[in-house]
């Protein structure tokens, strides 16, 4: 029952307080809308994993990441190549 007053007295505090301040409130609207229409497009990246053993396919497994442009998304890859690298596959190009 506490929670439920706390919750209902800082919503009518909210309220109040934000009733008195419509004219900051459309500014501040109208920066977060520019800041949002600056941001690069960010395009998916992916890395498809096929794991073999004895000539045989054993596994394959596709990775994603949201990369902003191709070579940050070339970069990532080779990341991938790496960690699977270091942690002792053999990698083969297609």
């Amino acid at each position: 029952m506490k929670k439920i007053i706390l919750v209902a007295a800082l919503g009518v505090a909210g309220f109040v307080s934000a009733k008195g301040n419509e004219n900051g409130n459309t500014e501040k609207k109208a920066e977060k809308k520019a800041k949002i229409e600056q941001k690069t497009p960010i395009k998916q990246c992916g890395v498809a994993i096929t794991y073999w053993s004895g000539g045989q396919v054993v596994g394959y497994q596709t990775v994603y990441s949201d990369q902003p442009n191709l070579a940050s998304c070339q970069a990532w890859q080779t990341g991938i190549q790496v960690a699977l690298w270091a942690a002792g596959y053999w990698l083969t190009t297609p």
